[in-house]
């Protein structure tokens, strides 16, 4: 029987169909290039095996004709989608349709649909009661099919209320947006966006693991949209989760802070930058500065949690902008902020052709500055990205070093002390900071009313009990995860190495290219110079950087790299006579968006073996960025 089609009150997920002759095929007789178009959107989802072993495959032949043999993979053809793509804004909103290319990253087989329909409907016309039928789109039937599994996190239903912004923020990111980024939407009206919000907190299941796919594109100002208090409250009756929401805090009025409050637990992400009225105006455009500024004493009032965020933007001059950063600092640390989050800021080469300030002068001056500051500040400060401030100033790396204490938090009041180094935790020896965070969080999750901790001070072993049942405002058993410890971000977890030994072992390769990142490729180095594994010598690992011609500008992030950063990084690597590898790895984070292994292009990474000819394999690990 087949199945009915969604209730008309589900939002629609409709999607474009582009039908026009392709110029870009990779053969000129249709039907071929119908049967290689197929294969190429399989291959882009699904791995063939054979015997328990995974085959790589890019060509076919014809049971018509066992000596031709053709190409699957065509750089030609893929390019001329890319291009089409850029033209789909238009035609998505003059049909009301989803992005294509936010699907090939979240739900490639949309993208798998789309294609196959294209090709067939290239050869073909469909009918309907002897009478062709002109198609120029396709929607999803039952929306039950497309539950994917899920954290169920909420901002995975409100997150889509964040389409639009009232702030004009002169460092925003989403201004440096490369036009083939995956991640824009198409924008709504707000009541078209509530609508797919409620479609999505119907299909939303915490008891089950499952949600609707995501969609997501860069998330704006969510409580500008006029529905997001009637999302956020059925949400509530949904789930105890923590609601986590950015926000500029142009809209935290004394109401809306109550409104908030009534839905705990929240927390939220207040991008402040400056609590000087008139450079907060400057830096944002708000019109209306005072309203952001005086939140943090109401939210303290209302008992909400949140991280002031500060962008240090040079704006003016580089003195300047320390001296406001060390004000808006304190400011932040009278009103109990949870945490100041310091985000160290970049541009890419669509924000400017120029260069607008020097990345290696503002980003350790920037940290230079937070570490004064973490010494007559109660607030936590945290540097992002944290690896940063460890490749400077820590010759050491991964050491569970603690550099702030959440105010009032069981381990500020059991007597741990910025500057301590954890040894133990409840018996066990610590050796790493992700190992120290992995046990902090099982400890607390234990609901264990007390906690052993033993630390090095000032040179000396100290042995202290935490209880944790002994804190207030602004610490949160819902919010905090480590008993109220901060430490410079998550660390490089060494069990990433026993993961790469499998790897190499598997591929029985003996000359390996790692591809790493600036700020990663120390704390690896350190990692793999000390490792057992390795120890032997008898593989040899090269380790690369690749530069982020993609995003460009001064942009540095590895999980910021996309397939084609890769790649040329590969032919530069070969092309200046470096040993031809066995066996090529790269870390998953810049492929961990979507869960499909694409990046943010939409792009699957099998292109870099496709094209560079060498096996590539993804290291399974977690986004360094915390």
């Amino acid at each position: 029987m087949a199945k009915k089609s969604a209730p008309s009150n589900d939002s629609v997920f409709r999607y474009p169909l582009l039908l026009e002759p392709d110029g870009n095929a990779a053969y000129q007789d249709s039907l071929t290039e119908l049967i290689r178009s197929q294969l190429a959107s399989i291959l882009n989802l699904a791995i063939p095996i054979a015997n328990n072993k995974e085959l790589k495959i890019d060509s076919f032949k014809l049971l018509r004709d066992r000596e031709t043999i053709y190409g699957i993979f065509s750089r030609e053809a893929e390019k001329g989608q890319a291009e089409s793509a850029g033209d789909r804004a238009g035609h998505q909103a003059k049909t009301g349709s989803q992005d294509i290319k936010n699907a090939a990253l979240y739900e490639p087989r949309i993208e798998f649909i789309k294609a196959q329909l294209e090709s067939l409907l290239r050869v073909v016309n469909l009918e309907k009661g002897g009478n062709t039928v002109d198609v120029d789109g396709f929607r999803l039937k039952n929306l039950k099919d497309w539950l994917v599994p899920s954290a169920c996190d909420p901002i995975e239903v409100f997150g889509y209320a964040g389409a639009r912004c009232d702030a004009d923020c002169i460092f925003c990111y989403n201004r440096g947006n490369p036009p083939s980024l995956a991640l824009g939407v198409l924008r709504k009206s707000a009541s078209g966006e509530l609508q797919e919000m409620m479609t999505r907190l119907n299909y939303f299941s915490p008891v089950g693991g499952q949600s609707l796919f995501p969609s997501m594109g860069s998330i704006y100002e969510v409580l500008m949209h006029p529905g997001i208090l009637t999302v956020l409250r059925k949400l509530r009756e949904k789930t105890p989760a923590v609601f986590r929401i950015a926000t500029n805090g142009t809209l935290l009025t004394p109401r809306r802070v109550s409104q908030l409050a009534a839905l705990q637990p929240v927390y939220l992400y207040l991008s402040l930058n400056s609590a000087s009225p008139s450079r907060r105006h400057k830096l944002m455009k708000d019109r209306n500065p005072g309203v952001a500024i005086n939140a943090l004493p109401l939210l303290r009032k209302k008992g909400i949690p949140y991280a002031t965020v500060i962008v240090p933007w040079p704006f003016d001059s580089l003195p300047e902008m320390l001296e406001d950063l060390s004000s808006t600092v304190a400011y932040a640390d009278q009103h109990d902020s949870h945490i100041i989050q310091v985000n160290l800021p970049g541009y890419s080469k669509y924000f400017s052709s120029e260069k607008l300030y020097d990345l290696d002068e503002v980003w350790p001056a920037t940290v230079a500055r937070v570490r004064e500051l973490r010494e007559k500040t109660s607030t936590p400060i945290v540097v992002m990205p944290g690896m940063a401030e460890e490749n400077y100033y820590e010759e050491r790396k991964n050491r569970p070093k603690i550099i702030g204490l959440v105010k009032n938090s069981p381990a500020a009041r059991a007597g741990l002390r910025k500057g301590d180094e954890i040894l133990e935790l409840s018996g066990l020896t610590v050796g790493s900071r992700p190992q120290a965070r992995h046990l902090l969080a099982m400890i607390q999750e234990s609901k264990a009313a007390t906690a052993k901790v033993t630390v090095k001070r000032e040179g000396r072993s100290l042995n202290l009990s935490v209880n944790l049942r002994d804190f207030s405002y602004p610490y949160s058993e819902s919010i905090d995860r480590h008993m109220g410890i901060v430490m410079m971000g998550t660390g490089f977890q060494l069990g990433y190495l026993e993961k790469l030994r499998g790897i190499i072992d598997t591929c029985q390769a003996k000359r390996v290219l790692f591809l790493s990142s600036t700020l990663v490729r120390h704390s690896f180095e350190q990692a793999l110079v000390e490792s057992p594994l390795f120890a032997s010598g008898e593989v040899d690992i090269d380790i690369q950087v690749p530069r982020n011609n993609f995003f460009g500008g001064n942009i540095f992030m590895g999980d910021l790299l996309v397939v084609q950063d890769f790649i040329d990084c590969i032919k530069e690597h070969l092309e200046k006579g470096s040993k031809r590898p066995d066996l090529i790895v790269i870390p998953s984070s810049p492929f961990n968006l979507g869960n499909w292994k694409r990046d943010l292009t939409g792009r699957v990474y099998l292109d870099i073996e496709r094209e560079v000819g060498i096996p590539v394999e993804l290291l399974d690990c977690e986004t360094i960025y915390d």
